[in-house]
């Protein structure tokens, strides 16, 4: 029996259809948490601190903000982070997520309660021992563990461009490590070795 058509479905897209990427579309305000629940659900507050913010630290906003931009409200409350909730604002390119600076990306946690379990994580403690003195679980730490080596270099936010080397190069070289095949990644400029990791 042959089944209604409920939607069009085309298996060859059209040439030139294909969307571009957008980007982040987070931006990441400082503010601590005392900051948050002071000013958060209030509208004008959180305005005027943006306002304060935009010419102090240019870099971490769109720049469409300087046409203006509208708050939007709030995001769902977190499931992650039971009490936080996300802002958003519109400008005229797009929608973009408000999110405090005290609260970790990916909504994983807040910074204070993750500062000592990373800080045992990266001088190397092994994770099992940070899973029984934080809690949680292996794979919860493991998670957080590799996305602190996910910042890109191309998407990492340039406070004072005048100070970046006008050539800057990066590359990866294929080795074997006992063994093993490697590959060694490398950032460098004016003959240094900026960035290098196995």
């Amino acid at each position: 029996m042959d089944a209604a058509q409920t939607r069009s479905c085309e298996r060859d897209r059209p040439s030139g259809t294909e969307k571009t990427a957008k980007g982040s579309r987070q931006i990441c305000i400082p503010m601590t948490q005392d900051q948050y629940k002071q000013i958060w659900d209030q509208p004008i507050a959180v305005r005027d601190y943006l306002d304060s913010l935009i010419p102090e630290h240019p870099e971490i906003f769109p720049a469409s903000m300087a046409q203006g931009y509208q708050l939007r409200g709030h995001l769902p409350e977190s499931k992650k982070l039971p009490g936080i909730r996300l802002r958003q604002l519109k400008t005229e390119d797009g929608i973009y997520t408000l999110r405090p600076s005290f609260v970790f990306a990916y909504m994983t946690g807040t910074i204070d309660e993750l500062e000592k379990p990373l800080l045992l994580l990266a001088v190397h403690t092994p994770i099992w021992v940070v899973t029984q003195i934080f809690g949680k679980h292996d794979m919860y730490w493991q998670r957080l563990l590799e996305r602190m080596g996910r910042n890109s270099l191309v998407g990492t936010t340039v406070r004072v461009p005048e100070k970046l080397p006008e050539h800057l190069a990066a590359d990866e070289h294929h080795l074997k490590w006992r063994g093993k095949k490697g590959f060694l990644a490398m950032v460098a400029a004016k003959g240094c070795i900026l960035a290098a990791a196995l």
